[in-house]
């Protein structure tokens, strides 16, 4: 499945600027700095192969939605999800996981930014193992799997064992909460964003299909 990419962000890091906020975030010592920078690019590679990119070439621009993305694949990567298919989530169901990861960022959020939108609750990601479970038993640690992607279910933390039970089997559970704080909070802080500037990226996470 190919995704059309969104917009390019009006405010962006490069890539030496955009590492260490993803490893603050994901609370990975910056003695790994080497071996994560490896592991984005192995990323942004595997995004890109999914993606219709009509962008002039050069260098990727890492706006909140781009940061968002890498976090959550390095984070269900910690999960135990291989690569191929942690950048397929964050890709083909981004639909689903932009308005968590953005409910998720509830703390960073400025007071005048949720006073005019609904965040809502839902900072849990659920989602179903029938993937996992196939690349298991296919023994397909490479990256060239492409069955099946599992049911994702976003819900509020009170709703997290009712959805467990609806999906079945083994589910790979993923909070949002943990991590998208200190994305926004980075990144804000890596750009001098003004509240207005800020809206925008937000708004990006939050509209972004």
């Amino acid at each position: 499945m190919t995704i059309a990419r969104p917009a390019a962000p009006l405010l962006a890091l490069r890539f030496s600027q955009a590492i260490p906020v993803i490893m603050a975030a994901c609370q990975i010592e910056p003695s790994a700095r080497t071996a994560f920078n490896a592991r984005i690019r192995q990323l942004q590679r595997l995004i890109a192969s999914h993606v219709d990119d009509d962008r002039p070439s050069g260098p990727l621009a890492y706006g909140l939605v781009e940061l968002a993305q890498l976090a959550t694949a390095i984070r269900l990567m910690a999960a135990f999800m291989v690569p191929t298919l942690a950048a397929r989530y964050v890709i083909e169901r981004w639909e689903i996981l932009g308005p968590a990861l953005l409910a998720g960022a509830g703390p960073a959020l400025p007071v005048d930014y949720t006073a005019r939108r609904t965040i809502g609750d839902a900072t849990i990601l659920v989602i179903a193992g029938n993937a996992l479970a196939d690349l298991g038993q296919q023994g397909r640690h490479d990256e060239r799997y492409a069955g099946a992607l599992g049911d994702v279910e976003v819900v509020a933390p009170a709703e997290l064992p009712g959805v467990s039970k609806i999906l079945g089997g083994t589910c790979l559970i993923l909070d949002a909460t943990a991590y998208m704080p200190g994305i926004v909070q980075g990144f804000a802080k890596a750009v001098s964003a003004t509240g207005p500037e800020l809206a925008h990226e937000l708004d990006r996470l939050r509209f972004t299909r």
